[in-house]
């Protein structure tokens, strides 16, 4: 199933609940570009006004990173666009020769004029992401992020229960990335492979809160992709039995519904790019214990 979750997981460390100092992330990052399961590895996730703390961090830190395969970071942008775009371009003309190299950056955009204004003052030639405010419409706003090039980003969850989208308005957010052929990662609330109930923080008794799965959420944009069915994947997304899912080494199939590890990779190349996550450990670990013996 390497098709299906190659890259998946962005290692968001830095950002809540985990919350870990720069020192620790960029630790627990090359930890895990050493590991067996470096393979669903995605990008290191840092705020771009923290590029400057991650330089020094990591000079100091003493990792050698080969040159042919260099950390990829992702920027994420704050309220000061043109500032902070500033720190990227700093950051990339001496991260090349650490090994580090910024090729992706994220930001919030809340309406198509503000997709073209943001849009022009983001550099080019770096993948951009551009976060849609958790209630729709999307229709039109999905469609301009497509126009400008870039990709879209949504949220799915984080330490509130407030914070995590109702099931409609992301199966909206679904059909408007598939219908306007947009690629798009998401972000927060996705630790678990399966949807369930789980805790919002690593406290301890921290509040619970009804959470998607990252497997839900990339067969339910297949069945989307495959049928345009909205119905179908509104049912994936609210799966809660991990059991309704089985697994084969080449297919994941849902409630007799099969879909082919070839289907699954085209949809994680087309759409379904990534999903950032303060944690690496806890969906790979849970994804492993839900492969089949």
């Amino acid at each position: 199933m390497r098709a299906a979750f190659a890259g998946i997981v962005d290692y968001a460390g830095l950002f809540p609940p985990a919350t870990c100092s720069m020192a620790d992330a960029i630790s627990s990052y090359n930890t895990y570009r050493r590991s067996p399961d470096r393979w669903m590895l995605g990008r290191f996730i840092v705020a771009a006004s923290r590029l400057d703390e991650l330089a020094s961090a990591f000079d100091a830190s003493g990792i050698d990173v080969p040159p042919a395969e260099p950390w990829q970071i992702s920027a994420v942008l704050g309220a000061d666009v043109v500032g902070e775009v500033g720190r990227v371009h700093a950051f990339r003309a001496a991260g090349a020769a650490r090994g580090v190299v910024v090729d992706s950056i994220e930001c919030k955009v809340t309406s198509p004029r503000q997709v073209e204004q943001v849009v022009d003052q983001l550099p080019g030639d770096l993948i951009r992401h551009l976060e849609v405010p958790m209630a729709g419409p999307y229709g039109t706003l999905v469609a301009a992020i497509g126009s400008a090039g870039a990709h879209a980003k949504v949220r799915t969850g984080g330490t509130t229960a407030d914070l995590i989208p109702a099931s409609d308005e992301l199966l909206a957010f679904l059909l408007a990335v598939v219908s306007h052929q947009v690629p798009f990662k998401a972000t927060a609330g996705l630790h678990h492979p399966f949807r369930g109930s789980y805790p919002l923080s690593y406290e301890p008794g921290a509040a619970r809160a009804m959470m998607y799965g990252f497997v839900n959420l990339l067969v339910a944009t297949a069945e989307i992709v495959r049928n345009g069915s909205s119905d179908e994947a509104r049912d994936i997304l609210e799966e809660r039995d991990p059991m309704a899912f089985e697994r084969e080494p080449d297919a994941i199939i849902w409630r007799g519904r099969r879909y082919g590890d070839d289907e699954l990779g085209a949809v994680r190349q087309r759409f379904f790019r990534a999903f950032g996550s303060c944690s690496f450990r806890e969906p790979v670990d849970e994804l492993a214990v839900a492969q089949p013996a």
